[in-house]
């Protein structure tokens, strides 16, 4: 399985060098939104991509699909985490599979 990655050109970068599979960089503007869309799109609907990584700052402006396969998981970017460090390990245990009881 793949790891893809949808980012920034600074994050796409660095999961290009650190061993990602495919990785796709965006700018943040509403023509390149709308790539982004098309490119999870296609990424949801092939077999042999395991795990897409998406910026927190490009996930919080579109609609993410709710798939169990492929796994979608919010990273931050170089500006640093939005959604916190409590619920990025809400995202990280939902996607493997582990109910936390409180």
């Amino acid at each position: 399985m793949k790891i893809a990655v949808l980012g920034d050109r600074d994050t796409a970068l660095g999961f290009k060098l650190a061993g990602a599979h495919e990785v796709y960089s965006f700018n943040d503007t509403p023509t390149e939104m709308e790539r982004l869309k098309n490119k999870l799109k296609e990424l949801v609907n092939r077999d042999d991509v395991g795990i897409i990584l998406i910026t927190e700052r490009f996930a919080g402006r579109i609609e993410l699909p709710d798939v169990k396969v492929p796994i979608i998981i919010q990273v931050p970017d170089k500006s640093g985490s939005r959604l916190g460090e409590e619920a990025i390990r809400r995202i990280v245990r939902k996607a493997i599979g582990v109910e936390v009881k409180r």
